[in-house]
């Protein structure tokens, strides 16, 4: 066998430190009347400012639905009125070039009207391809693409 080098461990004189077993009570911080106490007071110094932010808040929310509500209209006609400069245009590219076929009529195909089961004074909106059936491919608006987009 060999023989240990240098000296072995061994407990302190004295031996160790017990172990603490008893409980440590916890110092409060509040009793509990402190703490009902401190949550009435946050309740009443809070709940007139949480009214009065609401009440300022839902008028700021009435207002904006009121601008959007007003702003609305003028968009759509606008958009409406582009939509019909649009469609003028186009009739009269499709009129241009189909100028030297005798039996064209605008707007029909080969004199058959294109929707046979509407009166003749109906709006049926087109679609974005009828809208540039005759412009560049590069200059179609970017909604045309917008399910592409993540």
């Amino acid at each position: 066998m060999s023989k240990a080098k240098g000296p072995q461990d061994l407990p302190p004189k004295g031996g160790y430190v017990p172990f603490q077993i008893e409980r440590i009570k916890l110092r409060s911080f509040a009793t509990g009347k402190m703490g009902i106490g401190i949550f009435i007071a946050v309740n009443v110094i809070g709940m007139p400012l949480y009214m009065q932010n609401w009440r300022s808040e839902r008028k700021r929310i009435i207002e904006a639905k009121s601008r959007e509500l007003a702003a609305f209209p003028i968009l759509f006609a606008e958009n409406d009125r582009a939509l019909l400069k649009q469609l003028k245009r186009v009739r009269e590219v499709e009129a241009d070039v189909m100028k030297d076929f005798p039996y064209w009529e605008v707007g029909t195909f080969f004199g058959e009207p294109i929707y046979e089961d509407v009166p003749v004074d109906t709006y049926i909106k087109p679609t974005l391809g009828e809208l540039y059936v005759f412009s560049d491919p590069t200059n179609k608006p970017v909604l045309e693409y917008i399910h592409l987009f993540p």
